[in-house]
């Protein structure tokens, strides 16, 4: 059976995670596996009053989370339905041997990460923890940020490159389509119109869509992206995007990506989980 792999270090916000990947892990019939994360050494010292002192076992808190998080989700669903099952790794929490385990697991589908601290979902995509989760990954990273609603996607939208690869990137959100019985936007946020190459790529792309793959419920939209000031406005062409995929680019490509909302004058926020998929051969 197909494995939500979730990470958490207990916060509300990865209590929010959690409740995201339970709630996926119902509709695509997958497990849920928990793993205990921290980018503090687990054998970290803490000196109070001259003594040392420990961090607490973060297995056993681990247990307790996932038995807590298990009961919420009974509590929260009706009787008789199907619920999937919680466990937890005991491994951990550094991130090295998280992700050796994660990848040593042949079910594992998708990992469920959270915004840390108090960075937003963009500033914590571009961060080193993020980005050693994503480099690490075989498997699609979906990040949750605390102001994500819980409910069933709608609409997905898959930022396009115009790439070779891009066309297996979409192939790959088909079975989250199906699950969901979502509706996916392929966007190409266009910085020249104009250029006849790129609108040559953009007719390529939309016909291979149509030809290649054999699935229905997506459509290809060519977005202009003059304005100096960039937003996530797009998101909601057609309807309200609840769900945004993209494909790991190198780090430049995905900071001027995220930044795009970033202003001397105001900030534009992402506000919905963000899937990042893995480059394949």
């Amino acid at each position: 059976m197909n494995t939500i792999a979730v990470l958490t270090d207990f916060s509300e916000r990865s209590v929010h995670a959690t409740r995201f990947a339970m709630h996926m892990a119902k509709k695509m019939r997958a497990k849920v596996l928990l793993f205990s994360i921290s980018t503090v050494p687990a054998n970290r010292q803490l000196m109070t009053a001259g003594e040392p002192s420990y961090l607490p076992d973060p297995v056993n808190e681990l247990a307790d989370f996932t038995f807590r998080m298990g009961l919420e989700l009974q509590n929260r669903s009706f009787p008789g339905a199907c619920l999937p099952g919680l466990a937890f790794h005991e491994e951990g929490p550094e991130i090295v041997d998280i992700m050796t385990a994660i990848m040593e697991n042949n079910e594992i589908n998708m990992i469920v990460t959270f915004p840390s601290g108090s960075d937003d979902l963009a500033t914590y995509v571009l961060g080193d923890t993020c980005n050693r989760i994503i480099d690490w990954a075989t498997v699609p990273v979906l990040v949750v940020p605390e102001c994500a609603a819980v409910r069933n996607f709608e609409k997905i939208a898959f930022a396009s490159q115009l790439h070779g690869e891009d066309l297996h990137s979409i192939a790959e959100l088909g079975g989250l389509m199906e699950n969901f019985a979502a509706e996916l936007m392929v966007a190409h946020l266009n910085e020249d119109p104009s250029d006849i190459g790129i609108q040559a790529a953009e007719k390529q792309l939309s016909r291979d869509l149509y030809q290649k793959l054999d699935c229905g419920g997506f459509y290809f939209r060519s977005i202009p992206d003059t304005s100096v000031q960039k937003d996530w406005s797009w998101l909601n062409a057609n309807k309200k995007t609840d769900l945004l995929a993209v494909v790991q680019q190198p780090r430049e490509q995905m900071a001027r990506f995220f930044k795009r909302g970033r202003h001397s004058q105001v900030t534009y926020h992402i506000t919905i989980p963000v899937i990042i998929l893995p480059q394949r051969p």
